[in-house]
């Protein structure tokens, strides 16, 4: 389970989460691995935060697969420009990355099932696939 906080106030936004990643029943504290599950992305208006929750491997896909995209394409200040944004980059995630759009219990790390949340300026989003 991931714990995520996002506060935006006068125009600005911060987001924490806590450190713990699991694999079955084994728990990796920020003292046993250097876990991450926050990072900014220089999109079309600024700077937006993202927190990824799921598998390990889709902090670092999805922050390579957005930071390889033009500035120009990455539009996050409402949900209609989110909902376009990640439409464009699911092809990327598919030939790219190589996630696979069907759930299986034996590869979750392929998936394309992934939950966010998102923070900017413009407001706090939650992203599902």
């Amino acid at each position: 389970m991931t714990t995520v906080v996002a506060v935006r106030k006068g125009g600005q936004v911060t987001m924490a989460a806590d450190s713990l990643v699991t694999f079955g029943d084994t728990r990796l504290s920020h003292r046993a691995e250097a876990n991450q599950k926050i990072f900014t992305i220089e999109d079309a208006a600024g700077q937006s935060l993202f927190a990824v929750a799921g598998a390990a491997a889709h902090f670092l896909v999805l922050q390579h697969a957005l930071a390889a995209q033009p500035r120009e394409q990455l539009l996050f200040g409402s949900k209609h420009e989110i909902f376009r944004t990640f439409t464009l980059l699911h092809p990327v995630l598919k030939e790219s990355f190589f996630m696979q759009t069907k759930e299986d219990e034996h590869e979750p790390y392929e998936s394309s099932q992934f939950t966010m949340l998102m923070a900017n300026p413009s407001g706090i989003y939650g992203i599902y696939s």
